[in-house]
């Protein structure tokens, strides 16, 4: 039998199924509203709106990284990985969307850009800056959407590996991962999905897939958070479980020091200024309606990343 029925619940490969199926739907949908131009393909024509840009943005923004790669952050540094990543985070971002990326919407509207790219090239006059940007900026997306890839992939290889003595969903089919879905091979329908609702709506169905992609892991992040601490009888019982007597590790770090160096603290609050050049951020900009649509990016990002973070 190539599925495990009685040895793993079949829901998690359902919740998949469903979810995969309803980002290609609204891939569907935004194909219909496309109107057969560059504009549209690559800005939405600038038609998107204050919620939906603050969802497509900060959507971007959380990457496997801050999603599933925190939490072993946290655990090797504890609380103070918040304030490392995610509150340097909220502030710098806002602080350049703000600061950049109203300025830059304004020249896109002006003067009719649609990529990056276009924008260097005519500010410094120089059609060689954007042959020596395109590699560059490809090259730093790369790795940006390996992390996605493949934190998705080891996070349905969890779900669908062996629980105890139970063997995997798939014992059959996938039998050198005891079961598991292959990281390989997540990665890859993952990679034909988003190629499927790239081709087809451009960023209009990006924005729309961000704004529900977004919904969904701020949803179920809060309610899970509830139901686990609800399990434990409380938040003032899992804090009053968190004792010395249930310790898995040594409180220090690797280096021998709790919490966080001051140095490293500092140089992490450079890291958020990235956010000026990211490629696939940077088009986000270009597709607002109005400057006045950073307005709810601006003030509400900071907020959503703690929403995200805290639990």
């Amino acid at each position: 039998m190539p599925f495990n029925f009685l040895a793993t619940s079949t829901a998690p490969v359902v919740v998949i199924a469903i979810y995969l199926g309803l980002l290609l739907g609204l891939a569907m949908m935004s194909k219909f509203l496309f109107r057969g131009t560059s504009t549209d393909y690559f800005v939405a024509s600038r038609s998107i709106g204050p919620f939906m840009l603050l969802m497509s943005v900060f959507g971007t923004t959380m990457t496997a990284f801050a999603l599933v790669g925190s939490t072993g952050k946290a655990f090797e540094r504890g609380v103070g990985t918040y304030g490392l990543m995610a509150s340097s985070s909220g502030l710098i971002h806002a602080a350049c969307f703000f600061l950049i990326g109203i300025k830059l919407w304004s020249f896109g509207k002006k003067y009719g850009y649609v990529t990056q790219i276009q924008f260097f090239r005519d500010r410094f006059e120089s059609k060689a800056i954007g042959y020596l940007l395109f590699p560059i900026l490809v090259l730093l997306v790369i790795p940006y959407l390996m992390i996605g890839v493949i934190g998705a992939g080891k996070t349905i290889m969890g779900v669908t590996g062996p629980k105890g003595k139970a063997p995997g969903m798939f014992p059959e089919l996938f039998k050198s991962t005891d079961g598991a879905v292959p990281v390989e091979l997540t990665g890859l329908v993952i990679c034909l999905v988003v190629l499927c609702y790239i081709f087809a709506g451009g960023s209009r169905a990006a924005a729309w897939a961000n704004t529900f992609q977004t919904i969904v892991f701020m949803v179920m992040g809060l309610l899970a958070f509830y139901l686990i601490s609800d399990r434990l009888g409380g938040l003032g019982a899992a804090i009053a479980q968190a004792n010395d007597a249930h310790l898995v590790r040594d409180v220090s770090g690797p280096d021998g020091k709790v919490g966080v160096p001051k140095l490293m603290f500092l140089t992490y609050m450079l890291i958020p200024l990235s956010v000026g050049m990211f490629p696939h951020l940077f088009q986000h900009w270009l597709t607002a309606r109005s400057a006045k649509s950073f307005r709810l990016t601006v003030i509400a990002h900071p907020i959503c990343i703690m929403i995200v973070w805290v639990p």
